[in-house]
């Protein structure tokens, strides 16, 4: 295979600035699995986000090392992202990082577990750093990106959620 080919590990730059994360959490009624089988696939993102368009797998690796891409379109701009997969525990949890990211400590964690009740908790967060000479500006970029996180383990529940067509219903049709 030609070295033009080959996938080197890129580690990130080491950084000074300090790493902070923020998370959002909501219990969805659906196994975990159901609520994994929805989030994992990248073609589902479509039914997550209303600014993609299209998601799907690259060819090469499941799980670590896999990529991701997306499609979407905001402001009527179209845009590519590239997102790999860092680390994974199938059914549980998932570490993701955008390619090219401008922040190389940015990353979105998901994870998912059993509760008590029988519902599934789905939780979503995200790692980041302060761009330099943007210190005073710490609650923006933590309301955003909470905002993000809240945004999308709700869209979740609201589509693991949403009621089952009525059979009866189709029947009458």
């Amino acid at each position: 295979m030609s070295p033009w080919f080959d996938r080197q590990k890129v580690a990130p730059p080491e950084s000074a600035a300090s790493v902070h994360y923020v998370s959002a959490a909501i219990a969805i009624d659906a196994s975990p699995r159901r609520v994994w089988d929805f989030i994992k696939p990248p073609e589902n993102s479509v039914l997550i986000d209303p600014e993609i368009v299209r998601g799907f797998r690259a060819p090469g690796a499941e799980g670590p090392g896999e990529i991701q891409v997306f499609i979407s379109v905001r402001d009527g701009v179209e845009r590519v992202t590239a997102v790999e997969v860092i680390e994974e525990i199938p059914n549980e949890l998932a570490v993701t990082r955008v390619l090219g990211d401008a922040d190389p400590a940015s990353r979105g964690r998901t994870s998912i577990r059993a509760d008590d009740g029988g519902s599934t908790v789905l939780a979503h967060g995200h790692y980041f750093t302060l761009p330099a000479g943007s210190e005073g500006q710490f609650h923006q970029y933590e309301r955003h990106y909470k905002s993000f996180c809240r945004q999308y383990v709700e869209r979740v529940k609201a589509f693991l959620e949403q009621p089952k067509p009525d059979a009866a219903a189709d029947d009458s049709m």
